[in-house]
């Protein structure tokens, strides 16, 4: 077989859209020429010869960014975190977290958990505070509702969600506060108990969705707490010298 010539090239045209150059006036252009993995023109390339193996792509307006590695985090455990996880790290008060709940229940089915695994603290809230039951509410009335504070809690739910860990036996208190450790525990695992193979793969493609909305392009997941010796993990026990 005839072998490609172009196998493993790394030369592009990009045209028609916005790069930040970074320059000292703030300056931006349209079009970028990479050659051999280099950038060889920003802006127009005058009379610059391409490589015959150029690709050519047409950004239509859209801007361009670097793709950012992340050589150390947790996109597996991110991606199964049962129901459909929604980021509350961004928001600074009770108002911006219900705002960010309601835009998601737009797009997760009726019925289905809302939920905010970790990732955000109290603290970040003007507030001070979790939120209520009849706040968690506000923001959405035809789903049941978990937000989960660190690893082992405390939480808060509202009424569709008070009722489903009533029936696990889970306690919820009247204002849809779940105390930190135990109660918190039994609440995270009965919606692990629920979740199938299914939702674990469509969380696995809302993380690395959430990952490329924030720039990042690649992950290294370094595992869930790995045990040396575990007959599961090959070669945790390297890992855990690195």
């Amino acid at each position: 077989a005839t072998a490609d010539p172009c196998a493993g090239a790394r030369d592009l045209h990009l045209a028609n859209g916005r790069f930040a150059t970074m320059d000292a006036r703030g300056s931006t252009a349209t079009e970028v020429t990479i050659q051999n993995g280099r950038f060889t023109a920003v802006g127009p390339r005058g009379n610059q010869r391409l490589s015959p193996c150029t690709r050519e792509i047409n950004l239509r307006g859209r801007t361009v960014v670097p793709g950012l590695i992340d050589n150390h985090n947790h996109i597996v455990l991110l991606g199964i975190r049962p129901g459909y996880h929604t980021p509350l790290e961004g928001t600074a008060s009770i108002a911006e977290a219900q705002a960010v709940i309601k835009a998601r229940a737009k797009n997760v089915p009726a019925g289905a958990f809302i939920t905010s695994m970790g990732g955000w603290n109290q603290a970040q809230f003007a507030e001070k505070r979790l939120p209520t039951l009849a706040e968690l509410d506000a923001a959405t009335s035809d789903h049941p509702v978990l937000v989960y504070q660190s690893f082992t809690g405390p939480a808060a739910t509202n009424t569709k969600g008070k009722e489903f860990f009533a029936s696990k036996g889970v306690a919820v208190g009247d204002t849809g506060q779940i105390a930190i450790n135990a109660p918190s525990l039994a609440a995270l695992n009965a919606l692990r108990a629920v979740q199938t193979f299914d939702d674990k793969k469509r969380g696995t493609q809302d993380a690395m969705a959430y990952s490329a909305s924030v720039g990042i392009t690649t992950n290294a997941d370094m595992g869930a707490f790995n045990l040396p010796g575990t007959p599961d993990l090959q070669g945790s026990f390297e890992a855990d010298t690195l």
